[in-house]
């Protein structure tokens, strides 16, 4: 059954209440994530939720399966993986840890993450690495050994050709789907050292455990 107007309106309210109370709440602790959480939440979230990079993983694996028979596809496939890692694998973690009732918290994290994009929360991605991984310049000036682009000024690049892709129809070259694949395998790569410094590792398919 298709709703009506009224209930569309009301569904519209309803999240645009929860939207505020999910960005008043990061504004109000981002300081209190950054500085004192991080570590303890991200195991908390990962011993709770092993598998939240399978889906991702196994995305990375198909964009590389078909960059060359059908590179527009793979760059779909690949940046889908790269902002679901950055969302779902870095930054929910932390939110979620920010809200001490389970069923509010999961509603919360959900909607900071549904948000298109993650260059509201670059700050907030840029601090969970850096508390982990030694970066010389730091994170925000991060670029790829062939790069002369920062890696998330590359990440924003793919983002707008992925949106072109959904948008407007348009195609990508196969360099372009290569370099969105790359791009993925390094932002899963920096996830993965973060992970095994807390004491973590990833499976063959992408599933958390504890390290050794």
């Amino acid at each position: 059954m298709s709703m009506d107007y009224y209930e569309a309106e009301q569904e519209a309210a309803y999240d645009e209440f929860v939207e505020s109370l999910a960005k008043e709440l990061y504004e109000e602790h981002k300081e209190q994530a950054i500085d004192e959480f991080i570590e303890e939440r991200l195991q908390s979230y990962y011993l709770k939720n092993p598998d939240i990079a399978v889906n991702a993983i196994g995305f990375i694996k198909k964009s590389k399966s078909i960059i060359d028979t059908d590179p527009t596809a793979s760059l779909l496939y690949s940046s889908i993986a790269t902002e679901v890692i950055l969302k779902f694998v870095l930054l929910k973690p932390v939110v979620a840890g920010l809200v001490h009732t389970e069923s509010l918290a999961e509603l919360i994290s959900n909607v900071l993450v549904k948000q298109s994009g993650v260059d509201r929360f670059k700050e907030i991605v840029f601090q969970i690495l850096e508390n982990h991984i030694e970066f010389e310049g730091g994170i925000a000036n991060y670029k790829r050994q062939e790069s002369n682009e920062t890696l998330w000024a590359e990440r924003g690049n793919i983002q707008k050709l992925r949106n072109k892709i959904m948008h407007q129809a348009e195609s990508c070259t196969q360099e372009e789907a290569q370099l969105s694949h790359i791009v993925s395998l390094t932002v899963f790569a920096l996830t993965k050292l973060l992970v095994e410094n807390i004491g973590f590792k990833f499976g063959t398919n992408g599933s958390l455990s504890r390290g050794k």
